[in-house]
Parts: C-alpha cells; sequence; structure tokens
C-alpha cells in the first residue's frame, strides 16, 4: 500500500518541493493507490518519419509494473489513446497511464481496469499532424521532470511523479495525523483542537531536511 496522494503532496509542499501531475491531468479512470516506475513517450507536432508507429511498437515490449506516461500529446488533433492500445498495454502488464492530451473510449478503462489520467476526452482520433520525437527519454508535464527511473503515484486523488520514494516515511506519518485529526472530531473536539495532531506533524517536517 502506498501513501495517500494528498499526503505526498502536501508534504512535498512543505519541503518547497513540487512533483504532482494533477493539475494539470485529471481523472479519466480512478484507481486505488498503486506504484509503477515510468516509461515515457514524448510527442511533437508533425507528421515525422513513423508517425505514431513508434508509440504501438512499444506495445510489443515488457511493460510490467510500468506506467505509461506520454508527454506532448496536446499536439495531436484528438485521442492518442484509447481501447486498442489499452488491450495491448494491459497485455504486456502495463498499470496505468498518464497522457498529457486527449483520450478515448473511456468506458474500455472502466471495463478493463486501467487507471488513467488526462487532459480531456475527445472523440476524433489524433490525425496526421503528430509523431513520436521520443521513447524512453526525459519528459516534462507542467514543469515535473519523468524519466525512467521516476515512481509514478496514482489513486483516486491524485498522480504524483518522484525521483525515489525516500518521501513515503513520512507521508505516511502525515496521513496517520490527518486520520487523528478525523477521529478527534467524531469525538467532538473542536476543530482547532483536533488540528493540533496535524499542526505538530507540519512544524515536525518543517523542521526535517
Amino acid at each position: 500500500m502506498v501513501p495517500p496522494t494528498t499526503a505526498i503532496a502536501d508534504v512535498l509542499q512543505l519541503r518547497g518541493l513540487t512533483g504532482w501531475l494533477s493539475p494539470p491531468l485529471r481523472p479519466i479512470h480512478r484507481s486505488l493507490g498503486l506504484l509503477g516506475r515510468a516509461r515515457t513517450v514524448r510527442l511533437a507536432p508533425g507528421p515525422g518519419d513513423n508517425g505514431l508507429d513508434p508509440l504501438h511498437w512499444m506495445m510489443d515490449e515488457e511493460l510490467e509494473d510500468r506506467v505509461i506516461v506520454v508527454a506532448g500529446a496536446q499536439a495531436a488533433a484528438g485521442a492518442v489513446w484509447g481501447e486498442i492500445l489499452t488491450r495491448a498495454a494491459l497485455a504486456r502488464g502495463a498499470t496505468g497511464l498518464l497522457v498529457e492530451g486527449g483520450v478515448r473510449d473511456v468506458n474500455a478503462f472502466r471495463d478493463l481496469g486501467l487507471p488513467v489520467w488526462a487532459l480531456y476526452e475527445a472523440t476524433a482520433g489524433p490525425g496526421p499532424a503528430v509523431h513520436v520525437a521520443s521513447v524512453g527519454g526525459p519528459v516534462e508535464i507542467a514543469g515535473v521532470l519523468v524519466d525512467e527511473s521516476t515512481s509514478i503515484v496514482m489513486d483516486g486523488a491524485g498522480v504524483i511523479a518522484l525521483p525515489s520514494t525516500e518521501v513515503f516515511a513520512d507521508s505516511y506519518m502525515y496521513a496517520d495525523a490527518e486520520e487523528d485529526v478525523v477521529s478527534a472530531l467524531r469525538g467532538g473536539a473542536s476543530l482547532a483542537e483536533a488540528h493540533r495532531h496535524k499542526e505538530d506533524m507540519m512544524a515536525k517536517l518543517r523542521r526535517s531536511p
């Protein structure tokens, strides 16, 4: 079980860091908490030499426990991902998908169980004016760098890219502190009284390196 993305994001904020990709990405099909390593693809405007073929060729790779990250997909006229690629990716072991652009066939994500975050839904396909610029190289979404060593955390509340999972220990403690606040409120405490649990944890995290 991974920490909640909300807890991870707050811990990152307390340390003056970033890493969350939601927004701009929004949930198309939410998931329980999962952790995977990024498999990156960058799209660019123009037809290119091979169009989107390198993305399709990637579906023949071993993708066990990988979260496919498609950056630059907003350059396409429509959706760059749908049911066909979803079925192919799941057959190779992929566990999630992030698309900086459009997706379609969203009922397939729900039926097949692939967690997906994207910028928007689209009806038409990608059109001819977009191509794969790179596979496996570093990409950037919303100012956050993602490469093949990046850990991707996804759950029903958000998606976060992390260079390492060292932040998990503090994120678990932060999530526990929030649960203590909720428990105190259920027990009749005032918000000021209950919130001390979280305030104490926030102060501790600010002091930590």
